[in-house]
């Protein structure tokens, strides 16, 4: 069943965010000083690569508190309207599956 509207409205928003190499630690940091249970889990560019909940911070925390945020969180798939996006940008840049279009 897909995902509603509203809940990818609600992954897009975040409070506080973490990137997948951040440790556990880290991350319990970042959900302490925000007062919040879930953090994003952001890549390089900014985009929205998962999603950490604070039971699975501890869980990991007790094999090892130094782990990466990658090894516990759970993944955002992406949504048919992104990559539809993706491909409208690529074909205005004038490029389209990574390769130029020639002058």
């Amino acid at each position: 069943m897909g995902q509603g509207r509203g809940f990818r409205e609600a992954l897009s928003s975040f409070i506080a965010t973490v990137f997948p190499t951040d440790t556990l630690l880290g991350a319990l940091k970042v959900m302490e000083q925000y007062h919040v249970q879930v953090v994003g889990v952001v890549g390089a560019g900014g985009s929205l690569v998962g999603v950490v909940h604070e039971t699975q911070v501890l869980a990991g925390w007790r094999t090892d508190p130094l782990a990466q945020v990658s090894d516990v969180m759970a993944r955002v798939r992406k949504t048919h309207a992104v990559r539809s996006q993706k491909r409208r940008l690529a074909r205005q840049q004038g490029r389209r599956g990574g390769v130029q279009k020639p002058s």
